[in-house]
Order: structure tokens, then C-alpha cells, then sequence
């Protein structure tokens, strides 16, 4: 028992480790920051609602950024050393395919949660750039922006003086800055004034980006589960096809699930986006209940299990070839 769980721990922590390696992980990472920076600056005629459609699109941005990291990530964990020969090597030891397939779903988890985490806290940052209407508050915008440049710098300099990697390193500075900025903002008012820390974030839009993180991880389970029979492209080609369809599903098969038995089917069987996605429920003073949050958590968690046993099935059954 204690070796198969040093075996889960090491390649989970390798998996995480070459998915914060990937150059476009941390472009798409640090993209996403600067455009949720950016957009209370660049935002006109937001009709007195900024802070609400600054929350709102930064929180688009999550989304989408989310699914396409979660869906590149799994397909270039699994789908790449199956092609390339390295996972019969790993497999020719005494590692059980189950251990080792749920290990690498766990690396990415995990990179999946860092990734919510910086993009929230840049949320809860931009959301309170744009709380005053025509009134750009820069104890928060700007150490959003200089965590958003000063980590290329810093990857920068610790490649040329330490020949260490650019881009894991970037990855784990960009959060470093982020945790620093958000944490020195928390404590500075509008004035630059020291103030009780948090009171000007609007911490309500913790529960939408904790639904949205759901929807990420349970998008990677379905990337990882596909890949065990599918190359990167098929698969990259399956998720977003998946994600439209779970989208588009409460219209298109859920109003004819009570007379057709393939639409009754593809509702129940397709995940449903909209579950995750309640931004609306922000509007005004509105919140998220947590009986919601809680009843969105059980649904993913079963979704989670469902799609990992199948994908476990797979993997069990799949050739492994040199």
C-alpha cells in the first residue's frame, strides 16, 4: 500500500510538474491575467454598471482560458507519451494502470486549481479596479499589471543566471506576484490608506469561480478519459464539440426529453455547462446560495467519477506499444 501510493504521489508531482512546462500552459495563463487586467481600463459606456461587466467578462475569460488549458494539458499528458513510447516504459515496472492513470488526472488537478486560483484572485482585483464608475482604482490595477510583466523578467533572469527553465519558473513567479498583490491590495484602500484586508473585494464572486473551477476539472477528467483511445487533435476536437453540446443542451434536448428517447439520453449523458455558469445570479446584491454551490458539487463529483472509471476502463483495456 505505501509504495503504491509513493508511485500515485511521484507521478502526480511529474505530471504537474511538465504541464507547468508547456509553454502554452503559461501563455495562455498569463494572457488570460492581462486581458482580465486590462479590460477595467479599456472598458467605455459601461452605463454606470463597470464593476459588472468587468466581474462578468473576467469571468468569461476564466471559463474559456480553463476548458482550452484543462483539454491541452490532459491531451499532452496522456496522449503524447502513449505516441511517444513513454508510458509502456513507465508501465513495464510494477505500476498498476489504475494508480497510474488516476495519478496523472491528479497532476493536472492540480495545475487546473493553481490556474483558477491566480485567475481569481486577478478577478477579485480587476473587479475592484472598476467598483467606482469613470474612477480607475490603481492600488489594484497596478500591482495586478506589474505582476503581469515582472514575471517574464524575472523567468528571464533566472534562465540567463541560473540556467533553470523559463517557463515553469515564470509560471511559478506569475503566482507568487499575484498571491503579493493581491494580499498588498487587500490591506490598501482607494487612497492608499491602510484598511480592514478584503473589505473592497467583492468576495461573492468567490462561488462562481469556484463552480467554473468545477467545470474545468471535470472538462480535463473527459480530456484525459478520451485520450487513452484518441490522438491530441481528435481529442481537442471531441472536447470542444462536448463543450458546445453541453452548452447548447437545456435547448436542444432537455425541452424534448420527455418524448424522445435519444434526446432524454444525450441530456442526461452530456455535462451541462449552464450548471456552472450562474454569473447572473450576481446581479445587484444577489449571491450564490451555497445550497446551490453544494447541490453544482455533488453533480460534478459524480460526473468526475463516472468519466474517470470509464477513462480507468480504457486505459485497462488499451495497447501500449514501444
Amino acid at each position: 500500500m505505501t509504495l503504491t501510493v509513493k508511485q500515485f504521489f511521484t507521478i502526480a508531482r511529474l505530471t504537474a510538474l511538465e504541464a507547468i512546462r508547456q509553454p502554452l500552459a503559461f501563455l495562455l495563463f498569463a494572457t488570460t491575467l492581462l486581458l482580465i487586467a486590462l479590460l477595467p481600463l479599456v472598458l467605455s459606456h459601461t452605463l454606470g454598471e463597470s464593476a459588472k461587466f468587468v466581474r462578468d467578462g473576467s469571468l468569461a475569460f476564466m471559463f474559456v482560458a480553463g476548458l482550452i488549458l484543462g483539454a491541452h494539458i490532459a491531451c499532452a499528458s496522456l496522449a503524447n507519451e502513449v505516441r511517444h513510447g513513454t508510458v509502456s516504459v513507465v508501465l513495464s515496472k510494477p505500476i498498476p494502470r489504475a494508480v497510474f492513470f488516476l495519478a496523472k488526472y491528479a497532476g493536472i488537478a492540480v495545475v487546473m486549481l493553481l490556474f483558477s486560483a491566480g485567475i481569481l484572485m486577478a478577478v477579485l482585483l480587476s473587479a475592484r479596479t472598476a467598483r467606482q464608475a469613470f474612477i480607475t482604482d490603481w492600488w489594484a490595477a497596478g500591482p495586478l499589471l506589474i505582476a503581469c510583466v515582472a514575471c517574464f523578467l524575472i523567468g528571464g533572469l533566472i534562465n540567463f543566471l541560473l540556467r533553470r527553465p523559463f517557463v515553469s519558473n515564470a509560471f511559478v513567479a506569475l503566482l507568487a506576484l499575484l498571491t503579493l498583490a493581491f494580499v498588498f491590495s487587500g490591506w490598501v484602500d482607494g487612497h492608499g490608506q491602510t484598511t480592514t484586508f478584503g473589505a473592497l473585494y467583492d468576495f461573492r464572486i468567490l462561488p462562481a469561480g469556484f463552480l467554473i473551477t468545477l467545470a474545468v476539472l471535470v472538462l480535463a477528467a473527459l480530456s484525459v478519459s478520451l485520450a487513452t483511445r484518441w490522438t491530441t487533435i481528435p481529442t481537442l476536437s471531441l472536447c470542444g464539440g462536448i463543450f458546445i453540446l453541453g452548452l447548447l443542451s437545456d435547448y436542444y434536448f432537455g425541452r424534448l426529453a420527455d418524448t424522445s428517447v435519444w434526446a432524454w439520453a444525450l441530456y442526461y449523458l452530456l455535462p451541462n455547462w449552464q450548471h456552472f455558469w450562474v454569473v447572473d445570479a450576481l446581479a445587484g446584491e444577489g449571491i450564490i446560495p451555497m445550497h446551490y454551490v453544494g447541490l453544482a458539487g455533488a453533480y460534478a463529483g459524480l460526473y468526475l467519477a463516472g468519466i474517470l472509471a470509464f477513462g480507468m476502463t480504457a486505459f485497462q483495456r488499451m495497447e501500449v506499444k514501444a
